[in-house]
């Protein structure tokens, strides 16, 4: 099973930060956990050198293979940009950024972001379940 952190950060105006990726593609910063790293230590890896700060919410899902893929047990780690610096990112209001980063094969994205930024999802760990499993 692959293990993979992503952060899920956030400007001041509620745009999300992506990163260029494979050709034409933006992503979420994402690393790959190394073996018996854990997911957390993995996330500050990510985000060493940037003015983030981490916000309080961190979301876990599992996803099922999709071609020849391996199972991705994956992480949402929220950050937050501290201050003016904004990095070489591309900042994409939150609802095109989910749009723009669909190929990740995350299709809880959505909602765990609208959740976030509204409140109703609350601070701590939680686990995302894909409709239809539960």
């Amino acid at each position: 099973m692959r293990r993979e952190v992503y952060l899920v950060c956030f400007d001041e105006g509620y745009r999300l930060g992506l990163v260029s990726g494979s050709p034409g593609l933006v992503s979420f910063p994402m690393a790959a956990c190394a073996p018996g790293e854990p997911y957390k230590a993995a996330a500050r890896r990510l985000a060493v050198g940037t003015a983030l700060r981490f916000g309080g919410t961190v979301a876990r899902l599992l996803l099922e293979p999709r071609g020849g893929d391996a199972r991705r047990d994956v992480c949402l780690f929220t950050a937050h940009v501290e201050g003016d610096l904004r990095m070489s990112w591309l900042w994409v209001p939150w609802r095109q950024a989910v749009r723009e980063v669909v190929h990740l094969g995350i299709p809880e994205l959505e909602m765990f972001a609208e959740g976030y930024l509204e409140g109703w999802i609350p601070d701590g760990r939680i686990t995302l379940i894909p409709d239809g499993r539960c």
